[in-house]
């Protein structure tokens, strides 16, 4: 059986004057990338507030965080397809 990907996705406050947002999608966990539930993904939120916190401000200094989500891999897919951004 195929296990689903799920992956760690951090949508930022605040909207460009195009109507986007900043969003962040971890490559977590480092071995491979991507969790194998919808749990996993959400356990592993909850257990680590630290490091992802930590990575948001690396990336978009002292920008709110709006929210955190687990999102399937067809959908991360969707996104960037949608965005023409690089491939996963």
């Amino acid at each position: 059986m195929i296990k689903e990907a799920w992956f760690i996705v951090a949508i930022m406050s605040g909207v460009y004057e195009d109507g986007t947002k900043d969003v962040f999608i971890f490559q977590e966990p480092q071995e491979h990338g991507h969790f194998h539930s919808s749990l996993e993904c959400r356990q592993h939120v909850r257990n680590n507030p630290v490091p992802i916190m930590k990575a948001l401000t690396d990336q978009y200094g002292n920008q709110p965080l709006e929210k955190i989500l687990c999102v399937p891999e067809e959908n991360v897919r969707k996104f960037i397809e949608g965005k023409a951004l690089d491939a996963l």
